[in-house]
């Protein structure tokens, strides 16, 4: 017996609602059964490195710091003591009247003038043989003016760090080196004079950069880290805007290498290295390229206050030569 056109109608309306629901039903099972990424758990997430590759260009390596406001970029630098100058952090600033005096320290080897000589001079042919470096990803347009603040410094060198830092910047600028390279490069310093800003340098033992003031400031401090020294570079496209030096007092300081030196730290070495980042160099290997400025570490009582090669070729890259 046949149905009507109107009892059909609605039955087949019911069965298609009814497969739709299913449908959807199914759907909606599988998906919630599909394995899903799972979210990274705190301080898993992609490391955050510097550039590091050797004859990186600039546009190649950018800053590593995550853009603020107006692109603005902040990367921290850190330096810190290499073999034997790893112990020599003290508690007490500007270290032992005897090592400032040039007094023996017990326990301490001294080498004799002339092992000295011979060292210096193995160090700098291999200074000038070694073409290693590696950029930052920005440069400074211009020249670079830098305030100096003195509080805190250490008594052994308060009276001739300001002379040691602003040589330092000339030294890096200026392409001081002992390898018969072009000198100097186009690029500028000027120090403004003495501030009581501070640097935007965290003391914490998670050291880390504060915010951008548009002074560029050199200070002392007592940090919480075993940095021997810290950068902070604001950039914006490739460009310094600012940078923040902070010098960790935790250590023993000189301008002068004392007669028997031990475990104190040459701040134009240190300060060379500090304005080399702030000109938009980064680190190089100390275990393959240790007689560079810009190695990342530096031992106790050595000096580096003249270019290598890599560093020359790193600075002449970014600003060429006048």
């Amino acid at each position: 017996m046949r149905g009507r056109p109107g009892q059909v109608m609605p039955a087949v309306f019911a069965l298609a609602t009814a497969f739709v629901v299913l449908v959807v039903s199914v759907l909606s099972t599988v998906a919630e059964l599909r394995p899903r990424a799972a979210a990274p758990a705190p301080g898993t997430g992609p490391a955050v490195t510097e550039a590091s590759a050797v004859g990186t260009a600039p546009e190649d390596a950018p800053g590593d710091g995550p853009d603020g406001p107006d692109g603005l970029q902040v990367t921290m630098d850190v330096l810190y003591a290499g073999g034997p100058a790893a112990e020599a952090a003290e508690g007490t600033a500007g270290g032992s009247a005897a090592e400032t005096a040039g007094e023996a320290v017990p326990g301490g080897g001294i080498p004799s003038a002339a092992k000295a000589s011979r060292a210096a001079a193995s160090a700098s042919r291999a200074q000038c043989r070694d073409t290693a470096y590696a950029l930052a990803g920005w440069r400074v347009k211009g020249t670079a003016g830098w305030y100096y603040n003195s509080s805190g410094a250490p008594s052994a060198v308060s009276r001739t760090a300001l002379s040691a830092i602003a040589s330092a910047a000339r030294s890096l600028v200026g392409a001081s080196n002992q390898c018969g390279l072009p000198a100097p490069f186009k690029a500028g310093q000027k120090y403004l004079g003495a501030t009581k800003r501070t640097a935007a340098v965290s003391t914490s033992s998670r050291t880390s950069c504060g915010t951008e003031d548009g002074h560029s400031v050199v200070a002392w401090k007592r940090l919480g880290s075993t940095a021997l020294a810290v950068t902070c570079t604001w950039t914006r496209s490739g460009q310094v805007v600012s940078s923040d030096i902070v010098i960790n007092t935790r250590y023993r300081w000189h301008t002068s290498r004392p007669s028997r030196c031990t475990s104190s730290f040459d701040l134009a070495s240190v300060l060379t290295h500090e304005w080399g980042h702030a000109f938009g160099l980064t680190h190089v290997s100390p275990s393959k390229h240790g007689t560079q400025v810009m190695a990342s570490t530096i031992p106790a009582c050595s000096s580096v206050r003249t270019l290598g090669a890599g560093d020359h070729r790193a600075m002449r890259r970014l600003y060429g030569t006048r």
